[in-house]
């Protein structure tokens, strides 16, 4: 392991792959209005910001 600036660095293990979904159907329109409504909570500051330039 090698330190920079007081900070070890460390190696993950196995890297995670993306999982498929599927967003067709009543099922996955609710998993992409959730995800929606969670970016947008998270993030409400940045889009007002936005909005007003």
């Amino acid at each position: 392991m090698k330190k920079t600036y007081g900070v070890t660095l460390k190696h993950r293990a196995d890297k995670q792959r993306p999982v498929s979904m599927e967003l067709r159907g009543k099922d996955g329109s609710r998993v992409v209005l959730s995800a929606a409504k969670r970016v947008i909570s998270t993030h409400a500051k940045v889009i007002k910001a936005l909005a007003n330039r």
